[in-house]
């Protein structure tokens, strides 16, 4: 049976424009175009009543928000007045707790000293820069249209303003020389005052330009050994400034962990608004029952759809074995690892497997906690496939 903590719920909330669409870029994002902010503030608040309705309809017991989230696309572009109603109709409505975290994610090149003073002055009290490269090279690869210049740029004058700072790096490129690697992220640990660091190794994932050019050879993929080192080296500098790593791909200074995405890999409550948002409940009148609610892709099709009443694309029910799926793949994303208390069915946990893993020294089990090992956690979606099927 679940045992999940009730009382946690976030919002997710979805701003889909950016300047341009970067190349391995796989999330609903969309290149700017002109919009009616009337429109979509109203879209937004239809969703936020909507969803305290299910809320209710479902019997689920929380106390207020503990976390609200802006991402995208690039949110640091949408306008003001959208950000600052977004926030006084989520607080009517549901409440926040004393210490909500409130996220907006920023790029360097959208950087303006005003504009994230007044994002602070309407509440944003955490921001996410995503720098995605400390190297011109790679940032002209990935598509960015900033340079170091600007990251060093926007990066310290944010630290000034906010006192929750996290950023996005993307790293472990084909032909990506180890030790400049290093040299560049120990000179920028060293230059700014940050709290937080999502390290995230290139993927290609479907759906994308780079997709495209990985299947015509354009472009190639890191040796997997040589991943593996760079992941190695790079927990290894992270340790010595004091990062604690507590997630396959997040590091926090004590006391910064972003509590959002922990609400994600614990699978608590949360609601999604905004093109191609979803979000996920657990119904409190049936402890099983999980309910994914995904919105509109497509921005001109979510306003006009939520422009006069809430309507989403897909509402599901997910089955147990879906549940327990997904509960086990987010939970192991942990560096504390998993209680399995928290699956519906133990049986989904294949125990051959889990004792060949733990003879590997691959995983741990012990008091209920089931956990990869650090030097196995870059190996995570390979394990768990494994640990379900027999």
């Amino acid at each position: 049976m679940i045992k999940n903590n009730e009382k946690l719920l976030s919002l997710y909330v979805h701003w889909p424009y950016c300047e341009a669409k970067c190349p391995y870029c796989d999330f609903n994002s969309h290149v700017n175009e002109v919009i009616d902010e009337n429109q979509w503030i109203k879209s937004y608040k239809n969703q936020l009543y909507y969803m305290k309705e299910e809320l209710l309809r479902n019997d689920i017991d929380f106390k207020n928000l503990n976390t609200v989230f802006f991402g995208g696309g690039t949110p640091s572009l949408m306008p003001l007045g959208i950000i600052e109603r977004i926030l006084d109709i989520s607080s009517n409505i549901f409440g926040f707790d004393t210490d909500i975290e409130i996220t907006l994610e920023a790029n360097p090149n959208s950087y303006d000293r005003t504009r994230f003073i007044k994002l602070k002055d309407i509440g944003i009290n955490r921001l996410s820069i995503g720098v995605q490269s400390l190297n011109n090279k790679y940032l002209k690869f990935l598509g960015r249209l900033h340079n170091i210049k600007d990251v060093n740029i926007a990066t310290r004058d944010a630290s000034s303003i906010f006192d929750n700072i996290s950023v996005d790096i993307i790293y472990a490129f084909y032909d990506q020389d180890l030790v400049e690697w290093t040299n560049e992220l120990e000179t920028f640990l060293k230059a700014n005052n940050l709290h937080h660091l999502s390290l995230y190794q290139l993927t290609i994932e479907e759906g994308t330009k780079f997709f495209k050019d990985y299947n015509k050879g354009i472009i190639k993929l890191i040796d997997d050994d040589l991943a593996s080192e760079f992941y190695k080296v790079s927990n290894n500098i992270l340790t010595d400034f004091e990062f604690i790593k507590y997630e396959v791909s997040n590091y926090a200074k004590e006391g910064f962990r972003c509590k959002h995405n922990l609400n994600y890999w614990n699978s608590e409550n949360w609601i999604g608004i905004g093109p191609g948002a979803f979000g996920r409940l657990w119904s409190s009148n049936s402890k099983t029952k999980r309910i994914e609610y995904q919105n509109y892709k497509n921005p001109k099709t979510w306003v006009s759809r939520n422009f006069f009443q809430a309507k989403f694309d897909k509402i599901t029910e997910f089955d147990c074995h879906v549940s327990d799926t997904d509960v086990l793949m987010m939970g192991l994303r942990l560096y504390e690892g998993l209680d399995i208390s928290k699956l519906n069915n133990r049986s989904i946990i294949n125990d051959d497997s889990l004792n060949y893993l733990k003879k590997q020294q691959m995983i741990s089990f012990k008091e209920n906690i089931l956990k990869i090992h650090e030097d196995h956690m870059i190996k995570l979606n390979s394990i768990v496939n494994y640990l379900i099927n027999p």
